[in-house]
């Protein structure tokens, strides 16, 4: 069976755009193949950026923020730890609630300026020094960067052209230095996202000038990155684990999500991917264990985690209860799920599945009505049908005339 495409609606281009320039680049710098002249300076420089980036993996932004500070006051004219702390800010704003106004203000004035002195430093090095890729590859960060904080802004087509600037400059450095491993990343979200995302991704990615997407080529270089890179191999993991949840590589879900969870134990955000992993590998029991653990780590209390943490928090322990026969429980965490989804801006995605099992666990508790409400969302936004045959709550419907109505549409 084939999904079905679903028309987008004209209010979603701003989402879209906003995917677009965060694919451009993430956390756009590296120390890979750096002159013997600046190599004594740089490689403290580095250290430290990882041991704040480590922090931050680590649920610990204070620290990592004092930790930019201590490389900033070091390295004044260094333009690397400007980027990653205005990297840092950047994704502590995509996590905020949009009722924090004034720290949301904040936020984007040290974002805009972090990123406004990277610029700066990285031209005069370029005028010092024509060659410098890590300026050329600072600079591109930073325009990217900008791009993403217009974007949350509302102020897309300024965050975009920002962000076009930043991607033509990334191509730059990898046309002159093929080993310069964290450029991948950007490039690779960009080949893999542009082949997966809609048709409108796919227009505004040829008014870029950038390539044409490709999966396979777009997942060899999250590997590069994993495999290789000095600063962004914890990111290519992250984006890795997105990718397989996109594929349904369940092997590589479980073993990622793995690796994240028992090297940062105290980040919730690593821990709530694991459920999901763990259950897709049939292991329920340690499913539950995971399960209370993470809710050890938020108190008990879902309304602690970013917004878009918490959908997944509530998809994932969906599908536990679901597959443990808590029907209830489980539509309660879909309905959790779907609701916050849609109140979020830009809004999270609302995966087929969600209305699939949201659909089945009503079939369990026999509540019809609904069943075949959510069956009809499920399909209609591209569930797999055949599907159908492995989930026994649906045998007791299979002879009806609206439910062969519903899967034959």
């Amino acid at each position: 069976m084939t999904t079905n495409p679903n028309l987008l609606k004209p209010c979603i281009l701003p989402y879209l755009l906003f995917i677009l320039i965060s694919i451009i680049l993430l956390y756009n710098c590296s120390s890979a193949e750096i002159t013997k002249k600046d190599k004594s300076q740089r490689n403290p420089l580095i250290e430290k950026i990882k041991l704040a980036m480590d922090a931050n993996y680590r649920m610990d932004v204070q620290q990592s923020e004092d930790i930019f500070d201590e490389a900033i006051n070091k390295w004044p004219d260094e333009p690397l730890p400007y980027l990653f702390k205005g990297g840092l800010y950047l994704n502590i704003l995509r996590y905020h609630n949009k009722n924090i106004e004034e720290e949301n203000r904040k936020l984007k004035e040290q974002i805009i300026h972090l990123n406004n002195k990277v610029i700066d430093i990285a031209k005069k090095r370029i005028v010092e020094a024509p060659n410098d890729l890590n300026a050329y590859y600072c600079l591109g960060g930073a325009y990217g960067n900008l791009g993403r904080v217009y974007v949350l802004s509302g102020r897309w087509w300024k965050g975009f052209w920002k962000g076009k600037r930043g991607f033509k400059i990334l191509e730059k450095v990898v046309e002159k230095d093929p080993n310069y491993y964290d450029a991948y990343l950007g490039l690779g979200i960009y080949h893999y996202f542009s082949a997966t995302l809609p048709k409108i991704v796919k227009v505004i990615s040829f008014i870029l000038g950038g390539p044409k997407g490709d999966k396979e080529k777009g997942i060899r270089e999250f590997e590069l990155v994993r495999d290789n890179s000095t600063l962004l191999a914890i990111e290519a993991r992250k984006i890795l684990l997105r990718v397989s949840r996109w594929e349904e590589d369940w092997d590589g879900f479980y073993n990622g999500s793995k690796w994240l969870a028992e090297r940062y134990p105290e980040n919730s955000h690593f821990q709530i991917p694991y459920i999901y992993g763990l259950t897709h590998n049939k292991q329920f029991n340690d499913a539950q264990h995971q399960l209370r653990k993470v809710d050890s780590l938020i108190q008990n209390d879902p309304s602690r985690l970013p917004l878009s943490v918490r959908v997944k928090y509530y998809r994932y322990s969906g599908l536990l209860s679901y597959n443990l026969g808590e029907y209830s429980r489980s539509v309660q965490s879909y309905l959790n799920a779907i609701d916050l989804s849609s109140t979020k801006w830009p809004p999270e995605r609302i995966w087929t599945e969600d209305y699939y099992y949201l659909a089945t666990s009503h079939a369990g508790l026999k509540k019809e009505k609904e069943a075949f409400q959510y069956l009809r969302k499920a399909i209609k936004k591209g569930w797999q049908r055949d599907n159908l045959e492995e989930h026994p709550e649906w045998q007791p419907y299979r002879h009806k005339q609206e439910f062969i109505q519903i899967i034959k549409k």
